[in-house]
């Protein structure tokens, strides 16, 4: 079966990137990252928290009743914004795509902070894995499912500081697609490194 012979491939949705997206939504995920840095690095009086929810509170009802399938919705799937568009991944960009592999470049901000500065351990395999997506999509394998993950932390991951991942198949066996990444800092030096396998999956698994 191919992938065009079903636009939900056995309950995977068919879902593409999205060239028409709105400019909009680029000021509203934009927003929404600051919100986020600024949620986990403020301490305003508790007035200001109550006026602050208020606010976000507003916003939700005003996008509520528009929801679609997700197949439909736009965020998240915008290739020329940081994360796709969608607000919960790391803001990072596809700099470079194809069957040979996908360069990513980006950084992480204060909402990504574990302690003392330094990128949480597990923000870490959240962009390998998005990296590993792109990795199979770009080879035209697809859909694919992670079967496993696994991260080497070399450094510690800084904030605010242009990083580099880089992500390639290292080896094919049959549905299984086995991924090689590295995540670099501007001087090259090697932050974490990571290997997965992920698999096509069959006609009739979602």
């Amino acid at each position: 079966m191919s992938d065009a012979a079903s636009e939900t491939r056995g309950g995977f949705p068919d879902v593409r990137p999205v060239e028409d997206a709105p400019a909009e939504l680029d000021r509203f995920v934009a927003a929404l990252r600051q919100l986020q840095d600024l949620t986990v690095s403020t301490r305003p009086d508790n007035a200001l928290w109550t006026a602050a929810a208020e606010h976000v509170e507003k916003a939700c009802a005003l996008l509520d009743g528009h929801q679609v399938p997700e197949i439909d919705a736009v965020a998240g799937r915008v290739l020329r914004l940081p994360g796709l568009g969608h607000p919960l991944l790391p803001p990072w960009t596809v700099t470079e795509a194809g069957p040979d592999g996908v360069i990513m470049g980006g950084h992480f901000t204060q909402a990504h902070v574990g302690g003392n500065h330094a990128v949480h351990g597990g923000m870490i395999p959240l962009l390998y894995d998005w990296l590993f997506g792109m990795v199979v999509t770009s080879a035209d394998i697809r859909p694919t499912r992670t079967a496993y993950l696994h991260v080497d932390y070399r450094k510690i991951t800084p904030i605010d500081e242009p990083l580099t991942a880089q992500g390639r198949i290292s080896e094919l066996d049959g549905r299984k697609v086995f991924i090689a990444a590295t995540m670099t800092a501007t001087d090259g030096t090697v932050l974490t490194e990571a290997n997965g396998l992920m698999v096509r999956l069959l006609p009739h698994q979602p």
